[in-house]
C-alpha cells in the first residue's frame, strides 16, 4: 500500500471518523446516564449495562451510515479524484476502510456486550457491510451522476420502506414467518451456518461488485 494514498485515504475519511467518534462518545454518555438514573432512583433496569452501550453504538452506526456518510460520499469523491488518486485505488482503498470501521465496531461491540454472541455480532456486520455497499452503490453513486436530489429521493424512499415495511410483512401472507426465519437463523445457531455465512457473504460480494460497476464511469464534477 501507498503512503500517500493511506494519508489520503485518512484525509477523505477524517469527517466520518469523527462522526463514529461522537457516536461511542454519546452511547458512554448516554450509557453512564442512564446507569445513574437507575441507581439513584431504585428503578428496575434489567438490560446489562455493556449491553445498552452496545445496543446504541449497533444502531447509531446504521443510522449514521444510512443517513449522513451516504451524503459525504458525494464529497469524498472528488477530493480523492483531486488527490490524484486512480478510480480503482479510491474505490479499493475506500472500501477497505469501511470494512475496517464495521470491523472495529463489531469487535467493541462483541467485547462490551454480555449478551449477544460474538459469532452473531460479527454476522451482523457483514450484513450492514452489505447494506452499505448496495446504499452506496445506488444513492450514493447515483448522487454523483445526478446530484444531491438523489439523496432526498433515497431519503425518502427510505423512510417509506422504514415506515411501511413492517406494515406490508404484517399483510402479506408468510412473509411474518419468512422475516423472522431470516432472522432466527442469524441469531440461532441451531441451523446449518454454511449456507447462512455464504447468503451473507453473497449478499456483501454482490453489493461490492454492483458498487465498482455503478462507480467506475460516472462522471465527477469536481465542483459539485
Amino acid at each position: 500500500m501507498s503512503r500517500n494514498n493511506i494519508k489520503a485515504i485518512c484525509q477523505l475519511k477524517k469527517t466520518g471518523e469523527i462522526w463514529n467518534l461522537f457516536l461511542l462518545a454519546l452511547a458512554i454518555l448516554i450509557g453512564v446516564v442512564l446507569e445513574f438514573v437507575f441507581r439513584s432512583t431504585g428503578m428496575e433496569d434489567d438490560t446489562p449495562y455493556g449491553d445498552l452501550i452496545a445496543g446504541i453504538l449497533a444502531y447509531g452506526y446504521v443510522i449514521i451510515n444510512v443517513f449522513i456518510k451516504v451524503f459525504l460520499q458525494a464529497d469524498e469523491v472528488p477530493r480523492g479524484l483531486c488527490f490524484g488518486m486512480t478510480r480503482k485505488v479510491l474505490f479499493g482503498y475506500s472500501r477497505i476502510a469501511d470494512f475496517l470501521e464495521i470491523a472495529v465496531f463489531a469487535i467493541i461491540v462483541s467485547l462490551i456486550s454480555a449478551s449477544v454472541a460474538t459469532i452473531t455480532v460479527f454476522k451482523i456486520a457483514i450484513i450492514v457491510f452489505g447494506l452499505i455497499m448496495w446504499i452506496e452503490a445506488t444513492a450514493g453513486n447515483g448522487m454523483l451522476r445526478y446530484g444531491k436530489v438523489v439523496y432526498w429521493i433515497y431519503y425518502i424512499c427510505f423512510l417509506l420502506i422504514i415506515i411501511g415495511g413492517p406494515r406490508l410483512i404484517g399483510e402479506v401472507t408468510g412473509a411474518s414467518d419468512a422475516t423472522a426465519l431470516l432472522v432466527d437463523m442469524v441469531i440461532n445457531p441451531f441451523y446449518n451456518q454454511l449456507p447462512v455465512w455464504i447468503g451473507m457473504i453473497a449478499f456483501a460480494v454482490a453489493g461490492l461488485v454492483v458498487n465498482w460497476i455503478t462507480f467506475r464511469k460516472i462522471p465527477v464534477n469536481v465542483s459539485m
